[in-house]
């Protein structure tokens, strides 16, 4: 009975890791803008809706930003950034969905007639510092 009972008493009182996500987000034309910044732990609303994403605004003092997010607990993510070109604070797109203003994905990654998969974008976050750079195009 002791032996069942003392991984269960040490597991109870074990916190959830949490890490960070570091971000260079860079693009040309972005200095001055917001940077709307959505990190998505499920494919359900990625990229275009953020409803249960963990979000943030960055202003962009250059071409070049780096944004940290603190307390990420453990698990696999996919960040969607765009830039607020005209200060309206929603993503613009034209007739077809197209953005209007730039955007951005973790790894980088690319729709093929559409926005990105999660799958493309996905990365894990550990109990350390997990670095990513997205290009706002």
């Amino acid at each position: 009975m002791q032996r069942i009972l003392l991984p269960i008493l040490f597991s109870v009182g074990t916190p959830a890791v949490a890490g960070e996500i570091q971000l260079t987000l860079h693009g040309t034309g972005i200095e001055g803008k917001n940077l709307f910044v959505a990190v998505h732990s499920s494919a359900d609303e990625f990229p275009t809706r953020d409803t249960h994403a963990l979000k943030s605004i960055v202003v962009a003092r250059s071409d070049t930003v780096g944004h940290l997010i603190k307390n990420v607990p453990a698990g696999k993510y996919a960040v969607a950034v765009f830039a607020d070109l005209n200060g309206n604070g929603e993503l613009d797109s034209n007739f077809v969905g197209i953005p209007k203003e730039p955007v951005g994905i973790s790894r980088n990654a690319q729709g093929k007639f559409g926005p990105p998969k999660f799958s493309d974008a996905v990365f894990a976050v550990g109990d350390g510092v997990t670095a990513l750079a997205i290009e706002l195009k």
